[in-house]
């Protein structure tokens, strides 16, 4: 069973992936503005500024190509294209304007005065390209870099997935298995026994759970898991399990981490020459969530072996209750723990009696009961 409220804060917090809707808004407006035109005006005239007017956006493209493809060629034909012509136009020009300024040359409805207009058209243009009016805005960018995956949380997300996730989610039930033969009375429900991973929006993480909030404790680290990676044979990765108090100061015990790749987003948001603002570190590690949420809700090998676990301690309200309440952090971890072990599952644990009841009822001969009764007609009487 889902918890509603935490899927509403996650839906408050974190962005959605940004969808076709001014794709779709742009083309209705087109078809309005286009029959608004065609129902008022001398529809010959107003296919011939149609045309125009698409001849003169696929000039400004080229024109702006041209633009770059000086650029490129000039400064970035070997650097980056290792000389290829072909792959520096490509880069710079859109073929599709080409092919629509071939369609309006043989529409043959222009005039001798449309000349004069796409001079003055370009002009503007290439002021406006030049001036910086006609940059994409932050939210064309924002989306250019989350379609193309370009985003640093992109990067930090699939790095923390393949260089650690990936190999230690599938291995750590073997690990807590082989832990409970020794302690059994310390991992005792099994729906926790997942690696939880704290991913604070601030990106502030702690050496130590306890600088944090002095009701979590270290208790022991699980067996170590040995793999050989990248050249290093038997590398060791470790897994720490703590204790968390709840307020009645009984101990609940799971495996709980920080998500480290943070530590790069706060420490790009310190450094001066990475030119990382504190907002956008903001958008970045809502991002970071939901790759990482994505890519692991993905991976065959990981499923129910993790429990993300947000801290919002960004937004006014939370943060606020962070700074007062020193108990923030246990008291979140336990609200995930109680949710793993009761409202997950409708199943509660069963007592050994039980189990050997179901046991008996199970292993018992199907038995075949017949009914003497005549069937019975389905009119009403």
């Amino acid at each position: 069973m889902v918890n509603l409220r935490d899927n509403f804060e996650k839906n408050r917090i974190i962005p959605k992936p940004r969808g076709k809707l001014p794709v779709i808004l742009s083309a209705a407006i087109a078809c309005i503005l286009f029959c608004i035109g065609i129902f008022n005006w001398d529809c010959k005239q107003f296919f011939r500024y149609t045309v125009l007017n698409c001849l003169l956006f696929s000039l400004c493209g080229i024109l702006k190509g041209i633009c770059l493809f000086v650029e490129e060629l000039f400064n970035h034909s070997s650097s980056r294209y290792h000389g290829n012509l072909i792959k520096m136009l490509n880069a710079c020009f859109n073929w599709c304007h080409f092919l629509c300024i071939a369609m309006v040359i043989f529409s043959n409805l222009l005039e001798t005065v449309d000349v004069f207009k796409a001079i003055v058209t370009c002009t503007c243009f290439l002021l406006y390209t030049a001036l910086g009016l006609w940059n994409p805005t932050s939210a064309e960018v924002s989306e250019i870099c989350e379609m193309k995956k370009m985003n640093v949380a992109h990067g930090l997300a699939w790095s923390f997935y393949v260089g650690y996730l990936g190999l230690v989610l599938p291995r750590l039930q073997e690990s807590i298995e082989a832990y409970h033969k020794h302690k059994a009375t310390v991992l005792k429900h099994r729906d926790t026994w997942k690696l939880h991973i704290l991913i604070p929006l601030s990106c502030s993480v702690p050496d130590k759970l306890e600088e944090t909030d002095n009701n979590i404790r270290f208790y022991e680290n699980l067996p170590d898991t040995m793999i050989d990676r990248a050249g290093i044979r038997k590398r060791v990765f470790k897994h720490s399990i703590y204790s968390i108090y709840d307020e009645a100061m009984r101990p609940h015990y799971c495996v709980v981490e920080y998500a480290t790749p943070l530590l790069t987003l706060y420490k790009m948001s310190q450094e001066a020459s990475a030119g990382f603002s504190a907002e956008e570190r903001l958008q970045q590690a809502t991002l970071f969530f939901r790759t990482l949420q994505v890519i692991l809700d993905d991976s065959l090998e990981c499923r129910n072996h993790y429990r993300l676990i947000l801290l919002d301690d960004c937004h006014p309200g939370n943060g606020e209750d962070l700074e007062t309440d020193p108990h923030f952090l246990s008291k979140e971890i336990l609200k995930h723990l109680k949710q793993q072990e009761q409202e997950e599952y409708c199943i509660g644990e069963t007592s050994d009696a039980q189990q050997e009841a179901v046991k008996t009822q199970m292993s018992r001969q199907p038995t075949l009961m017949i009914s003497n009764d005549y069937p019975q007609s389905l009119k009403s009487t």
